[in-house]
């Protein structure tokens, strides 16, 4: 196993510019993604039309990702990690991603809580 290299570069781009995204994955993607807010969970999941309403829906302003640990293992890869507002700690996330022969997601798994804070976990706090 090897560190992940296109969950962090997703993220990246995701963060700094994400009309880029979109390139990243792949025409057949199958996403869900399961986000939290204070026990409040909502699931949004299916393919490059719904990951598009998903993005459109986002409201990202000032929110960053960080990523504590990566791992692939073969074409499949996982991050966990942290994101932050405005500088200040918000929530945890975790990340599976599928890729296909051309280095693009095919299949993309992502679920995100700010009910347990990464640190709680034996995490950093940088």
């Amino acid at each position: 196993m090897t560190p992940a290299t296109f969950l962090p570069l997703y993220l990246e781009t995701l963060d700094s510019t994400p009309e880029q995204v979109l390139p990243l994955l792949s025409p057949e993607i199958r996403f869900t993604v399961l986000w939290s807010v204070d026990g409040d969970a909502q699931e949004f999941a299916g393919g490059l039309t719904e990951l598009e309403g998903y993005f459109a829906q986002r409201e990202p302003d000032g929110q960053l990702h960080h990523v504590e640990l990566t791992q692939r293992r073969g074409d499949t890869e996982v991050v966990l990690g942290h994101t932050t507002k405005d500088g200040e700690r918000l929530a945890t996330f975790t990340m599976a991603a599928q890729l296909d022969d051309q280095g693009r997601a095919v299949r993309l798994y992502a679920s995100r809580t700010t009910s347990l804070p990464f640190d709680a976990i034996g995490g950093s706090s940088d």
